[in-house]
């Protein structure tokens, strides 16, 4: 209504702070949480956040989200007396302190776009997953297979040249791994057990593919197929990602 008082909650807060992540140094404190943040399964995130907070925690990170709440007062009368709030608990425990685990979970959110495209959305996956035929459900949750590029370890180099030999030797083979084919299925899996109960129909999918024993021939693989194209793509046509 006009007129009526608005009052920033912590995760405003965090989001005018707006920490930036640092993938490389921050990924092995932020990956579950990250994967959390991904299928918006509030419950495991406040869960994997005390830990994740307690791995990151150290004086620059003390002092990035004091400065942040001082520069965010400046805002206006309503941010000032949020971030009053907020400064009074961060002083009295500030690993504790709400805005340290809203910060440190917009961190996690933020890594966890490092791994797909600008418009992926795991929520429309899954009301496409509500209203899809039974036989059509595995091909829909498989469009999250494309965060797992990372997880299967592959050289750019590597990459490359397998596409440059694509002639010779099919890339999807060259590249399939068993190792590398188990490590993308088993990230689906974390996924989809993170995920029970804010994405319910696409987790019963990613457990059940994690779950499920490797082909013989990467070929036959669905979900290397999808992870394999990606990586090709990232090196072919890299403004696309």
């Amino acid at each position: 209504m006009d007129g009526e008082a608005w009052d920033p909650t912590t995760w405003d807060l965090a989001m005018a702070i707006r920490l930036g992540v640092e993938p490389e140094s921050d990924r092995e404190a932020l990956d579950e949480l990250a994967d959390a943040m991904l299928v918006w399964a509030d419950d495991e995130a406040d869960r994997l956040t005390p830990a994740a907070v307690e791995r990151l925690w150290d004086d620059e990170l003390a002092a990035a989200i004091r400065e942040g709440l001082e520069r965010v007062a400046a805002r206006g009368d309503e941010w000032q007396r949020a971030t009053a709030n907020a400064l009074a608990e961060f002083d009295r425990d500030p690993r504790q302190a709400a805005i340290t685990r809203a910060v440190v979970q917009d961190l996690a959110a933020q890594l966890s776009q490092e791994d797909h495209p600008p418009f992926f959305c795991a929520c429309c996956i899954e009301e496409g997953l509500a209203r899809a035929p039974v036989e059509a459900r595995r091909e829909r949750a498989l469009e999250v297979a494309i965060v797992t590029r990372r997880n299967a370890a592959v050289p750019r180099a590597e990459v490359a040249a397998a596409l440059a030999g694509a002639v010779g030797e099919r890339p999807v083979e060259r590249l399939g791994t068993r190792e590398r084919r188990a490590a993308v299925r088993a990230r689906l899996g974390r996924i989809g057990s993170l995920a029970g109960n804010s994405m319910p129909a696409l987790a019963a999918e990613l457990r059940a593919i994690g779950e499920e024993p490797l082909s013989v021939s990467p070929s036959d693989d669905d979900v290397w197929s999808i992870v394999c194209n990606a990586l090709l793509a990232d090196v072919a046509r890299p403004e696309l990602n």
